[in-house]
């Protein structure tokens, strides 16, 4: 169900009307930079849950902006891992904030959620570090090569500015790309269909809630792009697990746009917590030839219906979230720890209980995640934490009336899923089995109405 599609297409002049008739003559300055953040051979993959880096298929990259007009300097990254938690979350924004010459909370880090990639949590690291025969989560050198480079790529991009004279934003829908990772069965239950769907019978049940649209945000200067952040929901692997690096579906639609336009290429994963593309990926290499390309496709038609118009001040908001923990046992400090501490158990469970227990820490230290909304005229882009439902989407685009708004997830992983309050309740479903925050909807909700 391409839900909002009728809406969608029926308010796409108007709100882009809207859009150019709302924006007053104005400016401000932009800067791209890329660096490269490959792990090497050898380092964990996937929090330590996957085989380590055996071979690198593509490149991985930290891709972003920055912005900046009188009021202040904002940074937007896309990092090409599967995730960041915590301290190594607060690490990055806090080394690119002082290259930009700006703050933390105006920097926005969202991962594409890769399952070929790495991902980290360094309080996770020295927790398992104190256990008996721990079992590989991630490096902290690593960590600090990679946040270097990108520093590095920051400060770099700091001392070449280009002027911007409009923004453009359009969007048009993706093919037989993304769906529903929560199929509902005839007797009520939920079947989980993962990224990569061999069961036939399973590709066939219908696409469900999804948001069938890919949004892309444009820079221009006097009339030449700039740059261009693309935003959809769908989890982005299509085969992994095999100690491969490669930066996948959205990676090979990107650098191909890149390639062929010459423009700078942006793109973040949105709420895409319960949304996969397996009812239309068979698990080899031709599938995902064809998937990107439907993305690449989905891309370039979202380009083509850009409408322009002058830039505005930026504008940039944030609202603190204090998620609450699960009230369950088997997420419990003695129910974790026990498991943590058996070295018989496997070592898959082990990281998930050091998991739990950095973020039980973080939610008792009182630290708040932070999430946040860059206002340019009538576009808005949401940055949000965890892997959100893409519900969370959905309704910040319905309660933005008149706006264009896009949405990227991923920022800080500590939360896991965000589901909705219903997933908790349901029967079968594998989301909420590793969401490590309680039923959060109405505050999650009310924080977006914040910043939107």
């Amino acid at each position: 169900m391409r839900l909002g599609r009728r809406e969608f297409l029926g308010g796409l002049a108007g709100a882009a009307g809207g859009m150019a008739a709302g924006m007053a003559a104005g400016g401000c300055d932009l800067a791209v930079f890329r660096a490269d953040v490959t792990p090497p051979l050898g380092e964990p993959l996937v929090c330590g849950f996957v085989a380590p880096t055996a071979t690198i298929e593509h490149p991985l990259s930290a891709k972003g902006v920055i912005l900046r007009d009188g009021g202040g300097v904002c940074v937007l990254c896309a990092l090409d891992w599967e995730v960041l938690i915590g301290d190594p979350y607060d690490l990055f924004r806090e080394r690119l904030a002082r290259a930009a010459g700006t703050t933390a909370s105006r920097v926005a880090i969202q991962c594409l959620h890769l399952h070929t990639a790495p991902g980290i949590d360094s309080n996770v690291v020295k927790i398992l570090g104190r256990e008996q025969k721990p079992p590989a989560h991630a490096t902290l050198a690593f960590l600090e090569q990679a946040v270097e480079r990108t520093t590095a790529a920051v400060r770099q991009a700091a001392a070449r500015f280009q002027p911007v004279t409009e923004i453009g934003a359009g969007w048009a829908p993706v093919d037989r790309v993304a769906s529903s990772r929560r199929v509902l069965r005839p007797d009520g239950a939920i079947v989980a269909r993962m990224s990569k769907t061999a069961d036939l019978e399973l590709r066939k049940e219908p696409e469900g809630l999804i948001d069938g649209f890919l949004r892309t945000i444009s820079f221009f200067s006097d009339g030449r792009p700039l740059a261009r952040l693309h935003y959809y929901a769908t989890h982005p692997q299509s085969y992994y697990y095999d100690g491969r690096v490669t930066y996948d579906v959205p990676g090979l639609a990107r650098e191909r746009l890149e390639k062929e336009s010459g423009v700078f290429q942006v793109y973040f994963t949105g709420c895409a917590g319960n949304v996969t593309m397996g009812k239309y990926n068979d698990g080899t290499p031709a599938g995902r030839q064809a998937l990107a390309d439907r993305v690449y496709d989905g891309m370039a038609a979202s380009i083509q219906k850009t409408r322009r118009a002058p830039v505005t001040p930026l504008v940039w908001k944030t609202a603190a979230v204090r998620f609450p923990l699960r009230a369950e046992k088997d997420f419990s400090e003695e129910y974790r720890r026990a498991v943590l501490r058996d070295p018989a158990k496997p070592p898959v469970d082990r990281i998930k209980a050091a998991m739990v227990l950095s973020f039980i820490e973080r939610v008792r230290a009182g630290r708040p995640i932070e999430i946040s909304c860059l206002h340019l005229g009538d576009v808005r882009v949401v940055h949000l934490p965890g892997e959100p439902f893409v519900e969370y989407q959905l309704w910040a685009q319905e309660n933005a009336a008149g706006r264009f708004v896009a949405v990227a997830g991923y920022g800080d992983g500590g939360p896991s899923y965000i589901c909705t309050d219903r997933a908790y309740q349901d029967r079968g479903g594998y989301e909420q089995t590793w969401s490590l925050v309680g039923p959060s909807e109405q505050l999650l909700k009310r924080a977006i109405a914040q910043v939107l």
